[in-house]
């Protein structure tokens, strides 16, 4: 399943697809909004949301309210970018579900060409466990191949996502 249908639920939803798996998507957007009560069938559910800073602080409430939609037991892989220590708090928000961050390294004017090859795929688990684990390779195998892989600590995920959104911030702002 995939919440959301901007540019990187779109691509990656595209990519499963083309690949064979069976994808329901959810957005708030026609046609989709009719598949919200399908995602709680799917046993991987991929959020790529909106996560925005605003004056307040970071707004990660779109996330929450995509969790809420996951079924019991399944398992959620965040794409949206988050502050570290997200996922680990939202796991604990949502001990029904497994929460995983897989951040996404997307560029919107090739977006379909990163989700369908990308060069890392890091799935980071808020826990160190058996089912966690099983859990993370089953979102590993999922995924296109990618020369690069890791499975880490969520924060460890969050911080890779983080660090390279800052280091293309600021090669924008030196450019400029």
């Amino acid at each position: 399943g995939f919440i959301g249908q901007g540019f990187i639920g779109k691509s990656y939803a595209d990519d499963m697809e083309r690949r064979g798996f069976s994808v329901v998507r959810y957005a708030l957007e026609e046609p989709y909004r009719k598949n919200k009560t399908k995602i709680q069938h799917c046993d991987i559910v991929f959020i790529a949301v909106p996560t925005p800073t605003t004056k307040s602080g970071f707004d990660y409430s779109v996330v929450e309210k995509s969790l809420a939609l996951v079924g019991s037991g399944k398992t959620a892989v965040i794409k949206s970018t988050v502050l570290p220590g997200t996922t680990r708090m939202l796991q604990n928000t949502f001990p029904r579900i497994y929460v995983l961050h897989s951040p996404e390294f997307l560029v919107l004017v090739q977006a379909a060409e990163d989700a369908a090859r990308p060069l890392r795929n890091i799935v980071g688990m808020p826990k160190k466990t058996k089912a966690y684990l099983s859990r993370a390779r089953a979102v590993i195998r999922a995924l296109p191949k990618a020369p690069f892989v890791s499975i880490c600590s969520a924060e460890e995920a969050e911080l890779v996502k983080y660090g390279g959104n800052l280091f293309l911030y600021l090669k924008v702002l030196y450019s400029n």
